[in-house]
C-alpha cells in the first residue's frame, strides 16, 4: 500500500484537534507553537495535564484511536497529521524516528510520574520549579521577548497543572520575577535565569 504524505495544518486561530472520548485515529507532529492537553472529570472538574511544544508527537492514533483528553492547538500552530496506517508505515521504514518517539514518550512518562510523586510529598514552590524547568527545556521554544526560552501558558493553566491555587502561584511567580529568574505576560512565561529558578526549590 502506498504511503500518503502527512497533511499540514496551519492554525490561524485556537483550534480543537480532538475531544475527550472521541474516536480519532490520527497522530500529530507539532512543528511550531504549543498544544494544550486537558480534560473534564466525571464530576465536571477541569484539569490540565500537559503542554506540548515543537517536535512533540501525540494523538490518539499512538495508542488505539480513543481520545482520553482534549487537545487544543494555540493560534499560530503548524502541525503534520498522519493516519494511523501511514504513521505505522513511517515507523517501519524509519528506525531513527521510532527511537525518537520512544525516547520522547519515556521522558513524558517520567515527568508525569515525578509530578505525581511531588504532588504527594513536596510543597508548592518545589513542585512549581520542577514543572517550569520541564516545560522550558522539553516543551519550550526560543523566547520572542528577549529571554532564554518561553512557554505558552496562563497563570491559571500553570496553577491547574501544578495543583495549586491561582493566587498562590501568582504570588510565587511575582517574587521569582522580581528576583530575575523568570518573566511573564498574560499568555507566556519566560525563563531568564535557570540557576535562580532552581534555587527556589531548595528554600
Amino acid at each position: 500500500m502506498t504511503q500518503s504524505a502527512p497533511k499540514t495544518i496551519h492554525c490561524q486561530n485556537e483550534t480543537r484537534l480532538y475531544s475527550q472520548q472521541d474516536s480519532h485515529p490520527w497522530v500529530y507532529r507539532l512543528n511550531e507553537g504549543f498544544v494544550l492537553i486537558d480534560g473534564i472529570s466525571p464530576d465536571g472538574k477541569h484539569g490540565i495535564t500537559d503542554l506540548y511544544g515543537p517536535g512533540s508527537w501525540f494523538g490518539p492514533g499512538l495508542f488505539g484511536g480513543g481520545a482520553l483528553q482534549n487537545a487544543v492547538a494555540q493560534e499560530g500552530c503548524v502541525l503534520e497529521r498522519y493516519s494511523e496506517a501511514d504513521f505505522r508505515s513511517e515507523l517501519n521504514s524509519n528506525s531513527a524516528l521510532a527511537l525518537e518517539i520512544i525516547s520522547q514518550l519515556g521522558v513524558r512518562e517520567q515527568q508525569l510520574l515525578e509530578r505525581l510523586f511531588l504532588q504527594q510529598t513536596t510543597a508548592l514552590p518545589a513542585r512549581l520549579v520542577q514543572l517550569l524547568c520541564y516545560l522550558f527545556y522539553h516543551q519550550g521554544q526560543p523566547c520572542s521577548h528577549g529571554h532564554d526560552r518561553d512557554v505558552y501558558l496562563s497563570q491559571q493553566d500553570l496553577a491547574d497543572m501544578v495543583g495549586g491555587s491561582r493566587q498562590s502561584v501568582s504570588q510565587l511567580l511575582a517574587s521569582w520575577k522580581k528576583a530575575g529568574a523568570i518573566d511573564y505576560s498574560r499568555d507566556y512565561i519566560c525563563l531568564e535565569d535557570v540557576s535562580k529558578l532552581r534555587s527556589f526549590s531548595e528554600n
